[in-house]
């Protein structure tokens, strides 16, 4: 296994193992990242790259498109905004209220809000079980060999 490809390249196509060995790596990097504050941050949002190309040549070794990777970001960032929106009605509601705020409302409002952020997890949960164990294609597909795949046979054209 070459984990600078697995990590950093979205070409090619690897295997389950590598791509479980991958997203481990993956979550040690953004939990230990974002433990630092503010540097972290910025060292998670290029940890997103690295997503990409795990997620991606895994695709990839299933024979699709690594743009189905854009589905699950694309309902996070929906729920992140909506229970955002959520938060934010219920804590200007408070705010308005002045010495009259209603507790059980704070706390409905954030639960609900807090409920669609599990969503989320929960999406990229079941996202992330799919396609660790997507069957990949067997042989060479549009995105390269097998993993693991021998190296084609050298011809006197590749040797020059």
């Amino acid at each position: 296994m070459n984990i600078a490809h697995v990590l950093f390249s979205p070409n090619g196509r690897i295997g389950q193992q590598d791509f479980w060995i991958g997203v481990l790596i993956l979550i040690a990097a953004n939990v230990i990242f974002g433990l630092i504050p503010i540097l972290g941050f910025f060292i998670s949002l290029g940890l997103i790259w690295v997503g990409i190309a795990i997620y991606g040549k895994r695709l990839h070794d299933a024979g699709k498109s690594a743009w189905l990777h854009a589905i699950p970001w694309g309902v996070s960032i929906l729920l992140g905004i909506i229970g955002g929106v959520m938060v934010g009605g219920t804590v200007f509601t408070a705010m308005m209220a002045g010495d009259d705020v209603d507790v059980a409302a704070l706390i409905a409002g954030a639960g609900a809000a807090s409920l669609l952020f599990l969503l989320s997890f929960v999406v990229w949960i079941g996202y992330t079980i799919w396609v660790g164990v997507l069957k990949g294609d067997e042989g060479e597909n549009r995105f390269g060999p097998a993993p693991g795949a021998p190296p084609p046979p050298a011809t006197p054209d590749s040797a020059a």
